[in-house]
């Protein structure tokens, strides 16, 4: 076991940026079809873009993985750092996914592991965005806007949840906020009327 130290903390970030860097989509894409989920439909490596273009037993492939490696990410945090860690590697996994080392940089969005690492983290928080989210979704059909809304929920959740917790605060918060950035381009076409709704395609 390494010692609550900063190797200990670099260690586990890494890992949690490395593990949030692996892209479920683009390795669907390309192994399944031989092509980069990035130059289709949206151009979005996530599982909204892969519904879309693939059907939903490969999107819900792209929901498992990028779930299942921000979970994991904050496990071995967990075992190498302890509980404090958790929502930092999570957060760094996320941040993994959107700018991803193994693909240019060039990754997701960040919802589904942002999901995920909500509900590792606070199961309360997590039903709270939960239900933001499909409430956004079911009555608008924007999933972009019901990713919007559940970042701000997230934000909105640590604010009441842990108020006295900045460091906690400012991990959340930026990551929620670079999730809305992430969502600029679906932000002008929801402007404009030009958004997609769930269940047309582009």
């Amino acid at each position: 076991m390494f010692p609550h130290s900063l190797w200990a903390w670099a260690l586990a970030l890494v890992c949690a940026y490395l593990m949030g860097s692996f892209s479920t989509s683009i390795t669907v894409s390309k192994l399944f079809y031989k092509t980069d989920i990035r130059k289709m439909g949206s151009g979005n490596a996530g599982a909204t873009n892969t519904l879309r273009n693939f059907g939903v037993k490969k999107a819900l492939l792209v929901v498992l993985g990028d779930g299942l490696k921000a979970a994991l990410a904050m496990v071995l945090a967990k075992i190498l750092v302890g509980p404090q860690a958790v929502l930092y590697a999570g957060c760094v996994a996320v941040l993994g996914h959107i700018f991803p080392v193994y693909y240019g940089f060039k990754g997701g969005k960040g919802v589904m592991s942002a999901a995920a690492m909500i509900l590792v983290f606070d199961w309360r928080i997590f039903l709270f965005v939960l239900a933001v989210f499909l409430l956004v979704a079911v009555f608008t059909r924007y999933v972009s806007l019901a990713s919007i809304m559940a970042a701000v929920a997230f934000a909105a959740g640590l604010l009441v949840c842990y108020r006295d917790h900045s460091g906690y605060l400012a991990a959340g918060l930026c990551t929620a906020v670079i999730v809305v950035w992430k969502h600029r381009s679906n932000i002008k076409r929801l402007l404009h009327g030009e958004e997609s709704k769930l269940g047309k395609k582009k």
